[in-house]
Parts: C-alpha cells; structure tokens; sequence
C-alpha cells in the first residue's frame, strides 16, 4: 500500500490573496440530498463583549450558560456561552450549557515543539484513523502523568503508569486513540498484550525519532505536517502487525493535521442540529478568511474542501458530506453576520 497522497500543501510563504485565487476556481456543489437546514445552536463569548447581536437578534429562544470555565488543555476565548433555539426554551437552555462543554474540547498547542504523538494503547480499530473526541495525556514536572477528557470541566486522573492512564482515557472517551503532550522522547510504555500503536510526526531533518515503546512493526512515510510545525513525515509503529501499521500510515495523516490546525481556529460557534448528546464531537469546520471569504475542512482530506461566499451553504455541504450533525465556526464572527439589505 502507498502513504496517503499529498493534494494540496498550504505553507506560510503562500499568501491569502493566491490561496484565494487557485480555491476560486473549485465548484462546490449543493448537498446531493434534502436535509431538514441546520442553524446556530450555540455561541462562546466573553460576557463583557456579549455574544454577536445579530446572533441574538436571530435567536427566538436564548438562554445563557455562565461561567463556561475550560480546564486545561483546553483553550477557548470565552466565559459564557449563549444556547440559540427557534424550537424551544427547553432546546435553548440544553444547548446553553452543551456550547460551553463542546468548545472546551480543543487542547492548547504543543509547547514542546517535537511535533503530535498519538497513542493507541489497544488493539486495532476498524475502518480510518479518526481523532474526533480523543483525550490527552500529559506528564506532571512533579511526576506521573494525568489524563484530560474532552467535555469534562476536571481532569480524569493520576497515575505513575502512562499506559494506564492512556488505557483509562481511551475508556471514558470510546475514542481508541490519545495525544501524548509533554512526554519528551524517552516515554516508558508497557505494552503487556503487543498490540499498542504509535503515531509520531518529526521532521526529517531532524531525523527519525526513537519509537515509542517496543514496536515489532515499524514504518516512515511522508505526511505534508510543515503547515502546522509538526514536520514532514510520520513514524508509525505498531505492536499487533505489518499490515495494522500499514493501515495507519494511510490514514492517520490527514486527521493529525486537521486537529494540528484546529488548535488555531479557536471555534466560537456550533452550526447543525441540537442533540441531547453533548459528547458528540463536530464533524468539520467552516473557517471565515474575510467577509464573503469561507473554507470548509474535514478531518479525512488534506485539502480545502470547500471555498464559497455563502457560509450557511458551506456548512451544509460539509454536514452532508460527513454525515455529521453539527460543525464548528471559526474565523471573525462578523464575517458571519448577514449582509445589510
């Protein structure tokens, strides 16, 4: 089997206005099949800003959720969160609250700079590679190591044993895989059973890594992470077979980079239908670039799936797409805002 082909690279040296011009050319079109329109469920804000008026004025019922307070690593600008219905009260005070625990999924960037590593302390997963929903793992500067879950405002706990903690990360998100954050290159993992698996992005000119614990099955392949400072291949390893690593290699490199970019959209709002499931992760983003200006981005493609003017359109497309049932939006929140008539 090839690495997964490399469609499009955007680096810092192309500028906005080129990038702008090559996606004007791409035809995106409608969602193939009738679906009941979504809209804003929900806002993060800080309260002192207010949420965007014409985000309220378009709101029949709102309710507001305060303090929306993110443990680390998350990261989001905000401290209060408005849920946005035109069903109900009930749906705008479930979705209130729901807005806050979502946004504070998104993990702080890697201050370490030795690129993202991703740890599948079990046996293989069918299907892609997906990090949607998946925890974190970070070593304490005191000792043993604590593990973070996405919707939940404290961490999940302490262990001396990293491969514990990843274990009992993976069980409380049904994620199969976690980032390990701040761990260095020397990381001690147990791997009783031989069928834990590594992903580790590096630059080559740098050098291969080290593999983490002890990989039967090891592979390099190259992977366009230059974008997102996490390099330009990925090392994957794994325990359980050649053709397990393989897979991996295939599939893991688009959605590392697409949660490498998200940690620098900063999410402010929730588009899709509401759910009475707060832990469902959003399937893609719409990022704003300037008014009239939207990107589309899925975690399974290394390219911008979508360029358009109309970002409710976009959005739709993308949830389409994904079969998924709500997407994040990112970039300023005026360049949301309805045009004047």
């Amino acid at each position: 089997m090839s690495p997964q082909p490399c469609w499009i690279r955007l680096t810092s040296r192309m500028s906005l206005l080129a990038l702008l011009a090559a996606l004007s050319a791409v035809t995106w079109s409608a969602p193939a099949q009738a679906r009941t329109p979504g809209g804003i469920i929900g806002v993060g804000y800080y309260g002192h800003h207010g949420p965007p008026p014409w985000v309220d004025a378009a709101c029949r019922f709102t309710a507001v959720h305060k303090p929306c307070v993110c443990a680390l690593p998350a990261v989001a600008p905000l401290n209060e969160t408005l849920g946005c219905s035109n069903t109900s009260q009930a749906w705008a005070d479930l979705d209130a609250k729901n807005t806050c625990t979502r946004l504070c999924t998104h993990p702080a960037n890697n201050p370490s700079g030795d690129g993202g590593t991703v740890a599948r302390p079990g046996g293989s997963a069918d299907g892609e590679v997906l990090f949607r929903g998946s925890g974190a793992v970070r070593r304490l500067q005191t000792g043993g190591y604590l593990g973070f879950v996405p919707y939940s405002e404290a961490p999940l706990g302490y262990g001396l044993d990293v491969a514990w903690v990843a274990s009992a990360v993976v069980e409380a998100t049904t994620v199969p895989w976690v980032f390990l954050e701040d761990l260095g290159p020397a990381i001690q993992w147990d791997d009783p059973k031989g069928t834990a698996a590594f992903v580790q992005a590096y630059s080559s000119e740098r050098g291969v890594p080290e593999p983490i614990g002890a990989c039967r099955n090891v592979l390099q392949v190259s992977c366009p992470l230059t974008d997102v400072k996490l390099g330009d291949r990925l090392q994957v390893c794994s325990g359980e077979s050649e053709e397990d690593a393989k897979r991996i290699a295939q599939t893991s490199c688009a959605p590392l980079r697409y949660e490498a970019l998200s940690r620098s959209w900063s999410p402010w709002a929730l588009y899709g239908a509401p759910s009475e499931q707060p832990h469902r992760a959003a399937s893609a983003t719409v990022v704003a670039v300037g008014p009239g200006q939207f990107l589309g981005y899925v975690p399974s493609s290394l390219q911008v799936v979508g360029f358009h003017e109309d970002w409710t359109r976009l959005a739709e497309a993308l949830l389409e797409r994904t079969d998924g049932t709500t997407v994040w939006l990112a970039g300023p929140a005026e360049f949301y805002a309805p045009k004047a008539e």
